[in-house]
């Protein structure tokens, strides 16, 4: 099969999430016609981290980062200079854009395609999951009637990205793609080697975490996120003289200081670990340190929990998860976890206290999401992905 395919999203600035496109490249090696262009930022802002761009060391896809304008802002981001030429010189059939359809990205992705390559075929994703009309003014709803318009394939994240795309006026064909784990460095304990092992067990004895049961959250410290939900559901954890527990936060965010006021006023404060992001490739260790993952996000007039990443990557530990039923929390854990409604903190405290007491249903929530997540795995992502490719450009 002869095809060019050029892919377009700052998530790639990530080299764990780059994989996909890795092993699409491994699925296509016999296939000397089939090229994949990753292009992305070679800097950006996430989760108030600087990330720099860094190549993968073997990959047949051909990875390219080029300087962007507004750096962090997903909606506002251009890039600066050098993508034209990959429009005119490679000549892609298919331009993969990883972008909201109503950003700044997205418009120039849709110029350049007119003007260098118009015969290709378009896809665009998006991670939409609730109405937010609101935050849009005419310019970006303009661009997104456009890419609408032009688009051949829509790859929403979840079945309800489907139906808010076609609320806002998108009526072309979609296939829907859940985001991804790398299962090469999201395992379980059992199945790391020793020097890993050693490693983790180094970490949760300089955490001070031996002899605790640890609980723990990975993500931003913003109020939409919960993480105030699970400091009140824990005072009554605190209480008990035989659940002798800590709280592993790993992230930052403008809400810490609220949150460390919090926990002081409810006599907890020394029970929490808190820790600033880490290096991607550190978060496993992390998350084998812990004894449940909890995902207590909230739903807002304008957010609601889009997916959830670190909930499989949780599960590909072998990490009991908890999470509430903001968004699409409980699609993603199934039956492979615990799932609470919004706010309610007492049954949130009573999830916590049977993954504590019950060693039977522990080990079915390790087994369950252990099965689960093989669904999210980059390489079924990966093989999906090709045959959607395959399938478009067959049409």
């Amino acid at each position: 099969m002869k095809a060019r395919i050029l892919v377009l999203s700052h998530s790639y600035i990530m080299k764990s999430y780059r994989k996909k496109f890795t092993l699409i490249g491994q699925l296509t090696a016999h296939l000397p016609e089939f090229q994949i262009r990753v292009i992305t930022p070679n800097q950006w802002v996430e989760n108030f981290q600087k990330l720099t761009f860094e190549p993968t060391t073997e990959t047949n896809c051909h990875e390219i980062s080029l300087p962007v304008i507004f750096s962090g802002y997903a909606s506002r981001f251009v890039y600066q200079e050098g993508l034209a030429s990959h429009f005119r010189d490679f000549q892609p059939d298919i331009i993969h854009l990883e972008e909201e359809a109503w950003s700044l990205n997205a418009l120039q992705t849709l110029l350049l395609q007119r003007w260098f390559c118009p015969h290709s075929k378009l896809i665009f994703r998006t991670s939409l999951s609730v109405e937010i009309s609101q935050r849009f003014g005419s310019i970006p709803k303009w661009i997104e009637k456009q890419v609408f318009k032009r688009t051949d394939m829509a790859f929403p994240l979840s079945q309800n990205a489907v139906q808010i795309l076609a609320n806002r006026g998108y009526t072309g064909p979609s296939t829907v793609f859940p985001n991804g784990v790398d299962v090469s460095l999201f395992r379980p304990l059992d199945n790391m080697t020793t020097t890993e092992q050693q490693s983790v067990a180094f970490l949760k004895r300089s955490l001070n975490l031996n002899g605790y049961f640890v609980i723990g959250y990975v993500g931003r410290l913003l109020h939409m996120k919960g993480i105030d939900i699970l400091f009140r559901s824990v005072k009554s954890i605190a209480g008990n003289s035989l659940i002798q527990f800590k709280i592993l936060l790993l992230g930052r965010g403008k809400y810490k200081p609220e949150l460390e006021k919090l926990a002081k006023n409810l006599g907890i404060e020394n029970n929490l670990m808190w820790i600033d992001a880490v290096p991607p490739e550190a978060v496993p260790k992390y998350i084998n340190c812990m004894d449940t993952l909890v995902l207590p996000s909230r739903t807002t007039p304008n957010w609601v929990e889009f997916f959830g990443r670190v909930l499989i990557e949780a599960m590909s530990c072998g990490v009991p998860v908890i999470g509430s039923d903001s968004g699409e929390i409980p699609k993603v854990i199934g039956t492979a976890g615990l799932v609470f409604p919004e706010e309610k903190t007492e049954i949130l405290a009573q999830h916590l206290k049977a993954i504590y007491q019950d060693q039977s249903l522990r080990q079915q929530l390790i087994q369950r999401g252990l099965e689960r997540m093989h669904q999210f795995t980059w390489e079924t992502i990966a093989d999906n992905t090709f045959r959607t490719y395959a399938n478009l450009l067959s049409e």
